[in-house]
C-alpha cells in the first residue's frame, strides 16, 4: 500500500494550463522563468536564478540530489523578410516543418506583437492544385504570413519586423473529457506541472525531502545546453523529468510513467534507475521501462558539460512528440507520484 499522498489532478491541470499560456520558446524564456519564480516564492524553498536565467530551487543547503525540468519550448526567429512581404522563419530547437505548417505565431517585435500564420510557399489549392501536395517539406518552404496589409519587403520593415525576432507558436491545448491532454508543448510544460505538484503535495502534507534537493529549472534544454549551464557541481545525481516518445518502436505508454534507460548519449546511472524501480514498484505507481534513440535531456547536457554525477530520465508517455502532442492524466500522476517517492526516500 503506497503511503504517497494524493495527487490534486485538478490542481495539476491547471497549472499545466496556466503554463501553456507563457510563451518560452528557447531564447525568449524571460516571462517563463519570471513565472516560476512567482510560484516558488510562497514555498520555502531558497529560489535564485544564475546568469543565464535558469530558475533553481533547493530545500536545504549543499544539495547533493537534483530534479531537472526545462521550461523552454520550441519555437522560429525570422531569418529574413522576402520581396512579397512575408517572413522566412529558421527553427528554435529540433522539430519538423511538417508540424509548423498552418499554425498561428506570434511575431515579437520591438514595435509589439503581429499575429501570422506559418504557410506552404504554394499553400492554395484553388491556384497550385497538386502541386501543393508535391512540394518539399522543410523550413526553406515555409513563409510567416503577417496578418497585416504588405505586400513588400520595405512594408514589412515599416512594420518594424526585423530578422532576429521571436515567433512563438500557440500551443492550441485540449484537455479531453477521457483524460486525453493534447497541446503543442507539453514538453515540457507537463514536466514542470508535475514538479510543481510535487512541491504542493509537499507542502500541504508537512513532508520534508530526505535529503537536500534542487530543483533546476532551465531554459535552453531544447539546443543542447540545459542542466548543463545552471548546476553546482557538489550535485552527484541528477533526475531528469521530460517527455517520453510514444510509438509503434517504444515501450512508453501514455497512461503511464517512463524510466528512461538509455538516451541518445548514452546509457543513465543503472544503480539510480534501479532505486527509482524499487520506489515505483514499493508505492504501486504504474511505470514501465524505455529506451531511447534520438533524445536529448538536461542529463545530457550535464554529463556532456563533464560533471560527476549519476542521471535517470523519467517522462510522462506522450504521442508525436515535438508535434502536436498527446498524454494522459495517468502519465502526469504517474510521474508527480515517482517525483515525490524520490525525494522522500533516503
Amino acid at each position: 500500500m503506497s503511503t504517497l499522498p494524493p495527487v490534486n489532478i485538478k490542481r495539476l491541470l491547471t497549472t499545466l494550463d496556466q503554463l501553456l499560456g507563457i510563451d518560452s520558446p528557447t531564447g525568449d524564456t524571460a516571462a517563463m522563468e519570471q513565472a516560476m519564480c512567482e510560484r516558488l516564492a510562497p514555498l520555502d524553498w531558497q529560489v535564485s536564478q544564475t546568469h543565464r536565467g535558469n530558475v533553481l530551487a533547493q530545500s536545504g543547503d549543499n544539495p547533493k540530489r537534483a530534479i531537472a525540468a526545462h521550461l523552454d519550448t520550441l519555437g522560429a526567429m525570422v531569418q529574413f523578410i522576402r520581396d512579397d512581404g512575408r517572413l522566412e522563419v529558421t527553427p528554435l530547437g529540433t522539430w519538423s516543418a511538417r508540424f509548423a505548417e498552418g499554425a498561428r505565431v506570434t511575431v515579437k517585435t520591438r514595435q509589439g506583437p503581429i499575429r501570422a500564420s506559418l504557410l506552404p510557399l504554394l499553400s492554395s489549392g484553388h491556384a497550385w492544385n497538386e502541386a501543393v501536395d508535391t512540394q518539399p517539406i522543410a523550413w526553406s518552404q515555409l513563409s510567416a504570413r503577417l496578418d497585416r496589409p504588405t505586400t513588400s519587403r520595405e512594408e514589412t520593415l515599416a512594420l518594424g519586423v526585423q530578422p532576429g525576432d521571436i515567433v512563438s507558436i500557440d500551443p492550441a491545448p485540449e484537455f479531453d473529457d477521457s483524460g486525453y491532454l493534447i497541446s503543442r508543448f507539453l514538453d515540457n510544460k507537463a514536466g514542470i506541472a508535475c514538479v510543481l505538484e510535487m512541491l504542493h503535495m509537499l507542502q500541504e502534507n508537512n513532508l520534508t525531502p530526505a535529503q537536500p534537493v534542487l530543483l533546476a529549472f532551465t531554459n535552453a534544454e531544447e539546443i543542447g545546453l540545459g542542466a548543463g549551464t545552471a548546476l553546482p557541481r557538489s550535485i552527484k545525481e541528477l533526475i531528469s523529468v521530460d517527455i517520453a516518445p510514444v510509438a509503434s518502436n517504444q515501450a512508453s505508454r501514455e497512461d503511464c510513467a517512463t524510466l528512461g534507460y538509455k538516451d541518445a548519449l548514452g546509457p543513465h546511472s543503472r544503480s539510480l534507475l534501479d532505486r527509482l524501480d524499487h520506489i515505483a514498484t514499493e508505492h504501486q505507481v504504474d511505470f514501465v521501462r524505455d529506451v531511447f534513440r534520438h533524445y536529448h535531456s538536461d542529463c545530457s547536457s550535464t554529463l556532456t558539460a563533464g560533471y560527476d554525477a549519476s542521471t535517470a530520465l523519467i517522462g510522462f508517455g506522450t504521442d508525436s512528440t515535438h508535434g502536436y502532442e498527446r498524454t494522459h492524466q495517468k502519465s502526469l500522476i504517474a510521474v508527480t507520484q515517482l517525483l515525490t517517492g524520490y525525494v522522500l526516500s533516503s
